[in-house]
Parts: C-alpha cells; sequence; structure tokens
C-alpha cells in the first residue's frame, strides 16, 4: 500500500481576510463539537446508558450542529474510526500488561529459587 502526496498551499492567518478567519475557526470548532457529541453518543449505546435513536446520527448532527452533509459524514466516520481505534489498543493495551504479569511472575519465580539457594548454602 503507497502513499499518495497531496499538494495543498499553505495559508497563513495573517495574509487572510480576518472574516475568513474567523468562519474558519468557527467551522472547526463546530466539526469537532460535533465529533465530540458523535463519538460519545456511540459511547453510551455501546455502554448500554442510552438507547439507540430512531434518527440516524447523521440527521442528529445535522440538526442539532446545522451542519451540511459534507461534515456531517465526516464527524461520523472519524468519530467511527476513533472507536475503532480505541478498540484496537485496548487489545494492544492488554496483551502487554499480561506480558508485564508474566515478567513480573518469572522474576518473582527467580528471586524465590535464588533466595532457597541461599537459605540451603547458608545452612
Amino acid at each position: 500500500m503507497g502513499m499518495k502526496a497531496i499538494f495543498s498551499n499553505r495559508l497563513y492567518k495573517h495574509k487572510i481576510d480576518p472574516d475568513f478567519v474567523t468562519s474558519m475557526d468557527h467551522t472547526l470548532q463546530v466539526f469537532n463539537q460535533a465529533k465530540h457529541f458523535r463519538y460519545q453518543a456511540e459511547v453510551r449505546e455501546l455502554r448500554g446508558s442510552k438507547e439507540k435513536s430512531s434518527v440516524s446520527i447523521h440527521q442528529r448532527l445535522k440538526q442539532r450542529y446545522g451542519l451540511n452533509d459534507y461534515y456531517a459524514n465526516s464527524a461520523v466516520q472519524e468519530g467511527r474510526a476513533l472507536l475503532s481505534a480505541q478498540k484496537e489498543l485496548k487489545n494492544v493495551y492488554m496483551r502487554n500488561k499480561k506480558e508485564q504479569i508474566n515478567a513480573v511472575k518469572r522474576k518473582i519465580k527467580a528471586t524465590k529459587a535464588r533466595l532457597t539457594t541461599l537459605q540451603k548454602i547458608k545452612a
């Protein structure tokens, strides 16, 4: 799987119209709020503390935040991706902790064996 390079022009805030900068800031802020809302709604549904709504999350985001389809779909996809990434990370963390526990158990066993040999030597 190859990487794609995407060409873009860098924008500097001080060189752009202040109204445009304010508009971009507002758009990004609303988008991030929508993404957070989508993630929290999914977490609540998975935990069972809230029932699944009859209205789709896409429609709820559009109504609540006044987003168009592009931003609503993007928020839904990013929220889903974040949740899936966290599920994968949870498995990695669990595996790492199990390895750490086993390492500590091996260390305890080795220390006990060493202690036993030292006690035999002393006696």
